[in-house]
C-alpha cells in the first residue's frame, strides 16, 4: 500500500472492498463472492482492479473462474483488470 500512497497519479484506492460474484460450480450453480485486492483510481480517470497472485497459481481452475468474473466486472464498470505476480513485484523493487 505504500507503493500506492507514494504514487502521485493515484487519487484513491480501496483494499478488498469490491465484491465480484462468480459461479463456482456450473452444475449446482453455486454462487460465491470474490474480493479482488485493490481498486485503484488514477488522476487520468483510469480505474484498475488489481489482483495479486503467485504466478504458479494463475492456472488453477478456481483462480481462472475468479479472474473471468473480474474481467466481466471491469467491462461493466469501466475498469481494467491488472494481475500482479511476484515477477512484477520484483521488477518494481517491492519484493526481494
Amino acid at each position: 500500500m505504500q507503493y500506492l500512497d507514494a504514487n502521485s497519479d493515484v487519487i484513491s484506492y480501496t483494499y478488498e472492498q469490491v465484491i465480484v460474484a462468480y459461479i463456482s460450480n456450473i452444475r449446482s450453480g453455486k454462487l460465491r463472492k470474490y474480493f479482488p485486492d485493490f481498486l485503484v483510481e488514477y488522476s487520468s480517470g483510469v480505474k484498475k482492479l488489481v489482483e495479486i497472485k503467485p504466478k504458479k497459481r494463475l492456472d488453477q481452475v478456481k483462480v481462472q473462474k475468479k479472474l473471468e468474473a473480474a474481467k466481466l466486472w471491469c467491462e461493466e464498470h469501466g475498469a481494467i483488470l491488472e494481475i500482479v505476480t511476484e515477477v512484477e513485484l520484483k521488477a518494481l523493487g517491492l519484493l526481494k
